[in-house]
């Protein structure tokens, strides 16, 4: 029985060179355009964690912070604050935390510094505990801290013995997010210093 011989039409050859140039152009352009998207993403997910994070730690930075501040001077005659140790950036604070006759002991004479740039980070010194240990990062990534002091009647006072009250002032530099500027956020805290002796002749 004799065959016909099969005969190759144009269509059976395959695709051609301007075909798969074609696929491939294509192919490219799509793995470019997802590349990109989830690069984009990634930035953008980077950037919403730096700021939630940065955020994060000036609070809880503010919070270690007000709660000790709050008790400077508890167990003694004045109102805890160490004049040569504070100003605006730095702020050094004493108490009689276990009440007895010595301030010898963790956390009874601690100080609290602003180091700007390039650390950019709330520093904890506690003056009786041994090195390393005696130093606490509390926040990083922290633009500014101020400390401005209020006596009694709510005037700011450079005589810090008779502060009454502290305000701390925490600003955080936020990058650009998705339509989003850079930004500066402040956060604030007013501290009343409850051992102060003008505090305490109101109890």
């Amino acid at each position: 029985m004799n065959r016909e011989p099969l005969k190759l039409t144009k269509n059976s050859w395959g695709f051609s060179l301007l075909e798969l140039l074609i696929a491939m152009t294509i192919t490219l352009a799509v793995m470019v355009a997802a590349s990109t998207l989830l690069a984009s993403s990634l930035r953008i997910r980077s950037r919403e964690n730096t700021r939630s994070e940065a955020l994060a730690a000036a609070q809880r930075a503010l919070n270690i912070l007000s709660r000790e501040i709050g008790n400077s001077g508890y167990g003694l005659a004045d109102n805890g604050i160490i004049a040569a140790d504070s100003g605006v950036s730095s702020l050094r604070i004493r108490a009689n935390l276990n009440n007895n006759t010595t301030l010898n002991e963790a956390d009874e004479d601690v100080r609290y510094v602003f180091q700007g740039a390039p650390n950019n980070v709330i520093v904890r010194f506690d003056n009786f505990v041994a090195p390393p240990a005696n130093l606490v990062v509390l926040a990083n990534n922290i633009t500014n801290l101020t400390f401005r002091y209020f006596d009694v009647n709510g005037l700011e006072t450079s005589d810090y013995s008779i502060a009454e009250r502290v305000r701390m002032d925490v600003s955080v530099d936020l990058p650009a997010g998705p339509e989003q500027p850079a930004s500066v956020v402040h956060l604030q805290s007013d501290i009343a210093l409850r051992n102060a002796n003008a505090t305490l002749e109101k109890f």
